[in-house]
């Protein structure tokens, strides 16, 4: 692994993944540093979520490098997992659990206690602490979606991957994650964030990389990282 893949959040060269002979992704070359707030753009089936998919090493590359937080995602998939936190339109939530009772099983497989403290307080960040004991098969679409951000944050994680985070929610929700990015990001947290909410993410984030059948057909500086303005 090459200094560049040990000291960026994120490293990719060279990078596909291939359906069968469709290319959801190909020829990607990436290097994002730590501290860094990404936007991902592209219609509909670009690559942006296979791309998120790879990074949270849910997926394996058919071809290329990726090294995420330095690790090598062919053979460190574990260490990935741990400094890496996905919120995507597959939530990873129980039915039959309770808000408090998700948060505290994610919090038990996580394996620490100090997590499982912050249950409480990620719920009441999120809004859900008046809905901390329904059953999550009652919640609305944007309430799963809020227990998905609350688990992320329960997380602690170094690099935040997020697919469209503002789909379901409504106006009071959206500003809670528009609030969220800024925090995690500001404390030195690395985002990678695919979202067709133009408006909201160009306000957040620093950078943008523009998707088109696979490949990277754009890259844009927003602000310098850092740059509050």
């Amino acid at each position: 692994m090459g200094a560049h893949a040990r000291e960026s959040a994120v490293h990719a060269s060279g990078l596909g993944r291939r359906f069968g002979r469709y290319w959801a992704l190909a020829h990607v070359d990436l290097e994002v540093p730590y501290g860094t707030s990404v936007w991902l753009r592209g219609s509909n089936g670009a690559g942006k979520t296979t791309l998120l998919r790879l990074v949270a090493s849910l997926s394996t590359p058919s071809c290329g490098e990726l090294a995420v937080g330095g690790h090598d995602v062919y053979r460190q998939r574990a260490a990935i997992r741990r400094s890496v936190s996905l919120v995507s339109h597959a939530l990873y939530l129980y039915a039959g659990l309770t808000a408090r009772e998700t948060l505290a099983m994610w919090a038990q497989l996580g394996g620490t206690a100090a997590a499982a403290r912050d249950v409480e307080r990620r719920l009441d960040e999120v809004g859900l602490a008046a809905a901390a004991d329904r059953r999550v098969g009652e919640f609305s679409a944007g309430m799963r979606k809020r227990l998905a951000l609350a688990r992320a944050l329960l997380e602690a994680p170094r690099i935040l991957l997020l697919d469209e985070p503002f789909s379901s929610l409504d106006r009071a929700g959206c500003e809670l994650v528009e609030a969220w990015v800024r925090r995690f990001a500001e404390t030195g947290g690395t985002v990678l964030m695919a979202s067709h909410d133009h408006e909201r993410s160009r306000a957040l984030c620093e950078r943008v990389i523009d998707l088109e059948d696979g490949q990277i057909v754009g890259r844009e500086t927003l602000r310098a990282t850092g740059d509050p303005s």
